[in-house]
């Protein structure tokens, strides 16, 4: 039964309101009757059942009306009405046409600048508002993440992303000089790989719009356009949100297509890719592709310790029999995103593979930042860095977060979308929400792993044994070494030295060598070893019975490498010529020769590191 009292001539705001909900329902009498017992101030403003919102005038009697309350036995709570908001999507003037971040059954389209209203299957969506909320309650931490996007340039100038764009600290503006000594001068924002330069935008003066838009010699719109997918300012009453809008987000501008085409090559990508690595980035968006595999590409991929997130592709086909590159590398530290519109379908251009796409995202009709203004974009392009994004939410909430955890914690919080079914691995849409609620689960590792080092001197070759211990659990992801004693910075984030193969380094001098491994979370760890020269040389040792003489060998690092002997007492340089002197045939660092002769004999030996020494004995024949 629902009771609802109206009174006349007194505004809502006038009443302090308590909200109370009892045991089990009430009827009518029984609220009156507890609403007399509390004073005349106190009004039923509703009552469902063993729910009623009490109405109080004047805040002196509140406090002592709410202790009577709750001291009441048939009273389950009571407590003072407060205000609520509905989820929080934001000001931004096109936020109704972000249906990726909220959709509530229709958005509206935006064609040259005319506005069109799209019904649509309501909640195919990411839940973005609803983590934006969470975080924004649970007051979680919310730590820098820098998303490289490796793509066409990105309009640094652009109102939405201006103040989001990451930021070199360690080079100085326009000086063109190398300041970090990292190879690349002014990298301010990032690198141009195509044009081989620091202009990750290139713009055009439009007259007509008086404005500057995307040169049509070497569009940067596409790159553009993702990273505002990402990181769009909210609430600036302009434009739109990025999904990591609600964070400290920073996009890394590396530019390896353009031209009038967009396009660009392998080598570029493999350099951006090392680059984001060394400088620090987190998250690689790759939102390109090619049917051509490459050995290289991931090598790279593998060797980064960030999360990658690559597109699959706009051809509407089966990338279990026709791959695209790099989405289809089975990677740990890779995440293949095809698209679907928002029906919750597949879209009819969409790759779809159950073995080689991992997950789908909102990818069509997309409405983001474009160079100096805004555009509708589709295609798995634009759903790879929704897929980004999200990483980003995670990955701000901790410290030595790694990759492969973080694609497990967005691929298991999908939502589950019943048209994608025997499509893609995992049939859904991330969901923001669930990712952000389970952030506490995600693992961590802040230790360094530990490096073990001997040397091994074998036949002439100097091994060193290298042993790694990943005690903090997230993997090693690479391992390097050179020749000199240097710093952890040298290594550039092991984008820089040799690599250690298969556990083992063979060094050609003795010295000082630096050791450099990284796990998957990043942390580093570089130890300065000596290889200590082996100047010893071997030591003979004899036994004499009669005119047999038996003689031991040994040379504990370098290894014997001859044995001889000469009649008469020599010197070194005796036994220099080829040919010169007998040679002992030693089996296991020993062996027995005999003498025709009494006298004296010199025995001679060398290692194989060319430390030599002779000993004169002598033959008593009786």
């Amino acid at each position: 039964m629902v009771c609802t009292a109206v009174i006349r001539g007194q505004g809502k705001g006038t009443y302090k309101e308590i909200i109370v909900l009892f045991d089990e329902a009430k009827d009518a009498s029984e609220i009156a009757m507890l609403a007399d017992s509390l004073g005349g101030s106190v009004q039923v403003l509703k009552h469902v059942d063993d729910y009623v919102l009490f109405g109080v005038q004047g805040d002196k009697h509140v406090q002592g009306i709410l202790d009577e309350l709750n001291s009441t036995p048939s009273v389950r709570v009571a407590e003072i009405n407060s205000e609520i908001s509905t989820l929080k999507i934001s000001n931004d003037a096109y936020a109704d046409s972000q249906w990726a971040i909220h959709n509530p059954g229709k958005y509206v389209s935006y064609v040259n600048n005319a506005k069109k209203e799209i019904y649509v299957t309501e909640d195919i969506d990411m839940d973005v508002p609803e983590a934006w909320e969470y975080m924004n309650t649970e007051g979680l931490p919310k730590r820098e993440v820098v998303v490289a996007v490796i793509d066409t340039g990105v309009d640094y100038n652009h109102p939405e992303l201006s103040e989001n764009m990451w930021i070199n600290i360690n080079e100085i503006p326009g000086d063109m000089i190398d300041n970090d000594n990292n190879g690349y001068i002014d990298d301010i924002n990032g690198w141009d790989f195509y044009n081989d330069d620091d202009s990750v935008c290139h713009y055009s003066y439009n007259n007509r719009l008086k404005a500057y838009l995307a040169s049509p010699n070497d569009n940067d719109d596409h790159g553009t356009h993702i990273a505002g997918i990402i990181a769009a300012s909210a609430d600036n009453g302009i434009g739109i949100a990025g999904i990591a809008s609600n964070i400290d987000v920073k996009i890394m501008a590396l530019k390896i297509n353009g031209g009038k085409k967009g396009t660009g090559e392998i080598s570029n990508a493999i350099e951006a890719i090392k680059y984001a690595t060394m400088m620090g980035a987190d998250i690689c968006n790759l939102s390109w592709g090619t049917s051509n595999y490459s050995a290289a590409l991931e090598e790279v991929i593998k060797d980064s310790d960030m999360l990658f997130v690559a597109a699959a592709g706009n051809t509407g086909t089966n990338n279990n029999k026709n791959p695209i590159y790099p989405s289809s590398m089975e990677l740990d530290n890779l995440i293949s995103v095809t698209y679907i519109n928002a029906f919750g379908k597949l879209a009819r251009l969409s790759n779809y593979g159950d073995k080689t796409v991992d997950i789908a995202a909102p990818g069509d009709n997309i409405l983001s930042t474009i160079v100096g203004d805004y555009s509708t974009m589709s295609g798995s392009s634009m759903a790879a860095p929704q897929v980004s994004a999200l990483a980003a939410l995670l990955y701000s909430c901790n410290e030595g977060l790694y990759p492969s955890n973080v694609k497990e914690m967005l691929l298991k919080s999908m939502k589950a979308l019943p048209n994608l079914l025997g499509s893609i691995k995992y049939p859904g849409i991330p969901s923001a929400y669930r990712a952000v609620l389970s952030s506490g689960n995600l693992l961590q590792d802040v230790q360094p792993p530990t490096i073990s080092l001997k040397t091994i001197y074998n036949s002439g070759i100097i091994e060193i044994p290298v042993e790694i211990d990943d005690k903090g659990g997230s993997g090693i992801r690479v391992a390097r070494w050179i020749y000199g004693d240097r710093d952890l910075d040298y290594f550039r984030r092991g984008t820089v030295g040799n690599y250690v193969k298969n556990g083992l380094v063979i060094a050609d001098k003795a010295g000082m060598y630096t050791f450099y491994v990284s796990d998957y979370a990043g942390n580093e760890t570089a130890v300065a070893y000596e290889v200590i020269a082996d100047t010893t040389p071997p030591k003979i040792t004899v036994k004499i019975t009669g005119k047999s003489v038996t003689v031991w060998i040994n040379d504990k690092r370098g290894g014997v490498r001859r044995a001889k002997y000469l009649p008469g007492k020599r010197e070194v340089w005796e036994f220099m010529p080829a040919g010169s002197g007998t040679e002992i045939k030693l089996k296991d660092n020993t062996a027995t020769f005999k003498v025709k002769e009494n006298g004296f004999y010199t025995i001679y030996a060398i290692d194989h590191f060319g430390n030599n020494t002779v000993k004169v004995i002598e033959v008593k024949n009786k």
